[in-house]
């Protein structure tokens, strides 16, 4: 997993090759506690690379197998870097799950140490040259960092248990035990260092937001199982690694194309469907309530006077306040209404089932946690609290107002337009 949080001063892109003096690196734009957090982690992984290359011997037959694990990442890498320059476009902040912790911990079961951090350094080098391509090179380096550490801290549990004499697999039930706890410890601590920058980086952003889609841990969890299967061929059969290439393949096709598929489908300033993908669930919906013969009411919401905070405080700002209303909504919401963002400060919630009564109680409901909500935003002089947030409203109802997406939502602005007119901070429901 790597990191692609975003400083408050929004995501820069730098050309991929373009030699820039360290006077002038982005690194030195980031808010201090972000800037020694991430140097912290930089001097660390430097530390275990010196420790390891001091005190650990390397071998003929270990360089053979380094030579066959980094062939095959180089190989997989070079097959879906497609995919992964899409998916490090899409994945705008948050964890970046990816497959390269596969050969890394191959890699730890298998190999020196020293030869696993130069495992880390060529694939995140390789990736940098032919996959990320525009990114700000310090957060390639701190994920780095975060695999150097993460592989250090699961070769010492591995050593600890005396159970792994390089190469070799441990046998038995304790043998498993050990590969489990391995594992687990590469999982955590890369997790967690990873989760403390996207923090650190965003202080005022919802913790899921930090910790991302859990689900997605499962990918992590795949590879970490695969890199247990691979280096048990590097050690007893080495000759079908080549065979093995086929399943991290269809594996990584399997596991990461819907996470694409779901960040394509989602907005991602607040969380919600994106309009195109709202507008097409919205529409299935429709047709099943015309089908059973069940009422739908559509709710168009805009925040009230959302211009005067970007211009006071500025868009980051905006952002926030933007994500604190959608989390309102969210919270509000039943299970199986339909939300999503159709651009700026507009809203939009599709209610299966929903009466016009039950538009009123939800609406009451929003307004009120809107009037209370407080959100910390950052501004060049600190942090200030914006609170008595508003909304207005409009609704309509299907089938007396329309049964298709674009009828009822031409509908519903109306009668929001009319919310606002007649002194916002309320519902319209549509005549």
């Amino acid at each position: 997993m790597s990191v692609n949080a975003e400083s408050p001063q929004g995501r820069i892109h730098e050309h991929r090759l373009r030699l820039v003096p360290p006077f002038r690196w982005r690194l030195w734009g980031l808010p201090r506690p972000v800037l020694a957090y991430v140097l912290l982690v930089d001097v660390a992984a430097l530390a275990v690379i010196a420790t390891s290359v001091a005190f650990t011997g390397v071998t003929g037959a270990d360089l053979t197998r380094f030579l066959v694990l980094t062939a095959a990442a180089v190989v997989h890498l070079e097959a879906v870097r497609g995919i992964e320059r899409l998916r490090e476009v899409a994945v705008e902040s948050g964890p970046y799950v990816n497959l390269k912790s596969l050969w890394v911990f191959a890699s730890v079961i298998v190999l020196p140490l020293p030869l696993v951090m130069a495992l880390t350094v060529i694939s995140y080098l390789y990736c940098w040259l032919r996959v990320y391509g525009h990114t700000m090179v310090f957060r390639k380096v701190f994920s780095a960092a975060t695999f150097v550490l993460a592989s250090g801290a699961s070769a010492a549990v591995l050593d600890a248990t005396g159970l792994v004499v390089r190469p070799g697999i441990p046998e038995g039930p304790l043998g498993a035990l050990a590969l489990v706890a391995a594992a687990a410890v590469w999982w955590l601590v890369n997790f967690a260092l990873v989760v403390g920058a996207i923090v650190l980086s965003n202080p005022t952003a919802p913790a899921s937001r930090a910790v991302g889609d859990l689900a997605d841990q499962l990918v992590v969890a795949a590879a970490l199982g695969l890199g247990v299967g691979l280096a048990a061929l590097l050690v007893f059969a080495p000759w079908l690694v080549a065979v093995l290439m086929v399943t991290v393949l269809a594996l990584h096709q399997g596991l990461l194309m819907p996470q694409l598929q779901r960040a394509a489908q989602t907005d991602g300033k607040t969380g919600l469907m994106e309009a195109t993908y709202w507008s097409r669930m919205a529409g299935a919906e429709l047709a099943r309530a015309r089908q059973h013969g069940r009422p739908v009411a559509m709710l168009v919401l805009d925040l009230d006077h959302f211009r005067q905070v970007n211009n006071e405080h500025g868009h980051v700002a905006g952002d926030q306040v933007l994500r604190a209303a959608a989390a309102v909504l969210r919270g509000e919401l039943r299970r199986g209404d339909l939300v999503g963002r159709f651009g700026g400060d507009e809203l939009v919630v599709l209610l299966p089932g929903a009466t016009a009564g039950d538009v009123r109680d939800i609406a009451a409901r929003i307004l009120d946690r809107l009037r209370a909500l407080v959100v910390a935003v950052p501004t060049v002089t600190g942090q200030v609290e914006i609170t008595g947030l508003t909304a207005s409203m409009g609704a309509a109802l299907s089938p007396d107002h329309g049964t298709e997406v674009d009828q009822l939502i031409l509908v519903a602005d109306q009668a929001l337009l009319r919310a606002k007119r007649t002194g916002r901070d309320r519902l319209c429901l549509a005549s």
